[in-house]
């Protein structure tokens, strides 16, 4: 439930973003929301995963979400960045980006 939640309301917010700093649908983005759309996935089913563990072993929903967000919440965070880091370069690269999938003549003949 959380996951078929999470998405939808991320990828709203990532459009949301996009309109308000003028930025349009290309062959990039779409891409770069792929990914993005895996990491949130991936991310909640972790931390859903972390918080069952909590309440099978006894504990109040409300205490089982914040044992379980306090322990793996900054690992999920720094994962996060850690990831976008490393696919930033790709953004700024717009004559390779362009020239890769097709949104403007290639500048290598």
């Amino acid at each position: 439930m959380i996951p078929s939640l999470s998405v939808p309301l991320s990828l709203i917010g990532t459009f949301a973003v996009m309109w308000s700093a003028g930025y349009s649908l290309n062959n990039l983005s779409l891409m770069a929301l792929t990914i993005a759309t895996g990491f949130v996935v991936d991310d909640a089913i972790v931390m859903i995963e972390n918080i069952s563990r909590y309440l099978e072993r006894g504990d109040s929903p409300r205490e089982a979400a914040l044992q379980g967000a306090g322990q793996i919440g900054f690992t999920i965070i720094s994962l996060t960045v850690s990831l976008v880091a490393v696919l930033i370069p790709c953004c700024s690269c717009r004559m390779w980006s362009g020239g890769c999938f097709g949104s403007s003549p290639s500048p290598w003949p």
